[in-house]
């Protein structure tokens, strides 16, 4: 479902992504809080799926913000192999691991969810064969988060 907001206009290209970090104070007083925060979650990635034309100044963006649809994208995420199986639909817990300088680490805490969140498997990237510090067998999937 498509939730309408703004975005600055340097970045409202249909298929660009972003990570809705929050508002700041200066968006407290402002007329189109509502519209620019109001649907969106903290920490949230989403893909835009439509530009309008409407542009608006706003003291954050020098170049103002444009209008919007976008969507909660997809999160790309490693897990279990036995886990891997499309339309699968199941609580999200990410790989407990310490290893910072592993190259999967962004994999196993992705960026767009949080613990507990019912996913659904939209598509297998890669059923095994991920490299793993901790020698557990892993695989990419894509992920789409279970409203």
């Amino acid at each position: 479902m498509a939730i309408i907001t703004l975005t600055g206009k340097h970045v409202a290209r249909v298929g660009n992504s972003f990570v809705f970090s929050g508002q700041t104070g200066e968006c407290e007083g402002c007329v189109l809080r509502k519209v620019c925060c109001g649907k969106l979650e903290t920490d949230r990635v989403y893909i835009i799926i439509n530009v309008r034309d409407k542009i608006h100044d706003c003291p954050l963006h020098e170049e103002g913000v444009q209008l919007v649809e976008v969507e909660e994208a997809s999160v790309k995420v490693a897990l279990l192999s036995q886990q891997l199986f499309e339309g699968a639909i199941f609580t999200f817990q990410p790989i407990a691991c310490d290893q910072w300088s592993c190259a999967n680490i962004d994999s196993c805490n992705p960026v767009g969810l949080i613990e507990g969140d019912r996913v659904q498997i939209v598509d297998v990237i890669q059923k095994s064969g991920l490299e793993c510090s901790l020698n557990k067998k892993l695989g990419h999937a894509l992920v789409r988060r279970v409203l």
